[in-house]
């Protein structure tokens, strides 16, 4: 989760509103500064229209990157990725798996039967990029129409 594949990256800049008007790339650096970020943890900034510095460390950035994201797409990954997903699913979060992609996405299905834990979380496995982020914002936009309406916001106040 915390570094995209480039296939998906391409594809989620392509779908989501990112760098368009009123769209942003927020980065979730574990570090105290950007030398620390570039230096330290290697990590990239180019990309980013804002870096927050948690100083948490990849562990402790873990939880401000987790419960800042609306949807949380698992690919690949090692326990890092497996702590996100942890936090994921533990608050209740939309996520996706890249299935085929290796490392902890070979094993989650199985970690997940295990859970035997309800926390609202939804969990879309796909091995088509395409079709994970449409199932996705599929999903993602049918919550918050679901949300809106318990709300009482009427279709103009949307």
């Amino acid at each position: 989760m915390t570094r995209w594949l480039d296939p998906l990256a391409k594809l989620a800049r392509q779908q989501l509103p990112i760098r368009k008007p009123g769209g942003h790339v927020v980065g979730i650096s574990p570090a105290t500064s950007l030398r620390e970020h570039v230096e330290t943890f290697a990590s990239p900034f180019r990309e980013y229209g804002v870096l927050i510095y948690t100083g948490l460390g990849l562990m402790g950035r873990e939880l401000v990157n987790i419960h800042s994201s609306d949807v949380v797409v698992v690919v690949g990954g090692r326990s890092g990725t497996l702590g996100e997903f942890a936090i994921a699913y533990e608050e209740g979060k939309l996520i996706g798996v890249l299935a085929g992609t290796g490392g902890i996405t070979d094993v989650l299905p199985a970690l997940e039967d295990t859970l035997f834990k309800a926390t609202g979380a939804e969990v879309l496995y796909d091995d088509d990029p395409d079709g994970l982020v449409d199932r996705l914002l599929e999903r993602y936009l049918a919550q918050a129409e679901t949300a809106a309406a318990a709300a009482g916001l009427q279709p103009s106040d949307r």
